[in-house]
């Protein structure tokens, strides 16, 4: 689920390039319970609760040795004003359950140069120090002392956790295994230290699939609520934006990012962007 953060801090970091950052609408708040809902047995704190358990499992099994290899290959479409496409970017990975930096196999479709590959492993490496507080001892692209970073999701939701509340809206299936759908909005009163994410955290609609049987994540969704503003719009806006991520289980305690599909869309002083991301992984395999 980590590709969703770097996703949503690259976009929403082109809005706020060029100045102070405000909202257009009011913070996010929970929504309404879904005609769906079941009479469920856990609660919202309770469901939380069984998840952060399971992730640490996640991390101990990692760490034991089970770790898997898998091609994550991924589109970055640039759309000009008209909708065409203006620019197309594809990028072929592979990638760790462990979360080590993933290895750039094509780039465009052709191989890559060693250059290239050192420069996408440094720059990957780099956010996910930035964001996400890696703390593995990086080794250079493929090299086996890269071990990853097994507790990387754990740390965050010890970090952030206790800063969003949990909302049960209902339950659904997801590829067909029956799921909790939950909602989460930071908690009133909560404020995060860069200006920037605190804005955005206070106006995103954030659910999230949590399997009933294994309480892993299954599913994430992440939409604006309300579009951002660059100085006031002069400088820029990003009107919409959403993320959709669906994982790949697997092994009951090894889940990881199957489907991530991202789309924003705005403008830059007069010019409009509108951008989509899309990555899709296959040929899982345990790692020798």
């Amino acid at each position: 689920m980590r590709w969703c953060w770097f996703i949503l801090i690259c976009l929403l970091g082109l809005s706020g390039a060029t100045g102070c950052l405000t909202a257009g609408g009011a913070v996010v708040c929970g929504l309404d319970t879904e005609a769906n809902e079941r009479v469920v047995p856990l609660t919202a704190e309770e469901i939380v609760a069984r998840y952060r358990a399971t992730e640490r499992s996640r991390a101990s099994a990692t760490e034991s040795g089970v770790v898997f290899t898998y091609q994550r290959d991924i589109r970055i479409t640039d759309f000009d004003s008209e909708g065409e496409v203006e620019r197309l970017q594809t990028r072929r990975f592979k990638s760790f359950t462990d979360n080590r930096v993933p290895v750039l196999v094509l780039r465009d479709g052709k191989k890559p140069t060693p250059e290239q590959v050192a420069k996408e492993h440094r720059n990957i490496r780099k956010k996910q120090q930035k964001f996400l507080g890696a703390q593995a001892k990086a080794g250079t692209a493929g090299e086996k002392k890269d071990k990853g970073d097994a507790r990387l999701i754990v740390r965050q939701i010890e970090k952030y956790g206790e800063q969003f509340e949990p909302h049960l809206l209902g339950t659904e299936s997801v590829q067909g295994r029956p799921a909790y759908v939950l909602q989460f909005f930071v908690k009133p009163g909560e404020v995060f230290k860069d200006p920037i994410v605190n804005l955005v955290l206070h106006h995103l609609i954030i659910k999230v699939w949590i399997d009933r049987e294994e309480f892993h994540v299954s599913k994430l969704e992440a939409e604006l609520a309300n579009p951002l503003y660059a100085i006031g719009g002069l400088a820029a806006k990003l009107e919409q934006f959403k993320v959709v991520a669906v994982q790949k289980r697997l092994t009951s305690r090894i889940w990881t990012d199957g489907e991530v599909r991202a789309e924003a869309a705005g403008r830059v002083l007069f010019d409009p962007f509108t951008v989509r991301f899309e990555s899709t992984s296959s040929s899982f395999e345990p790692l020798k």
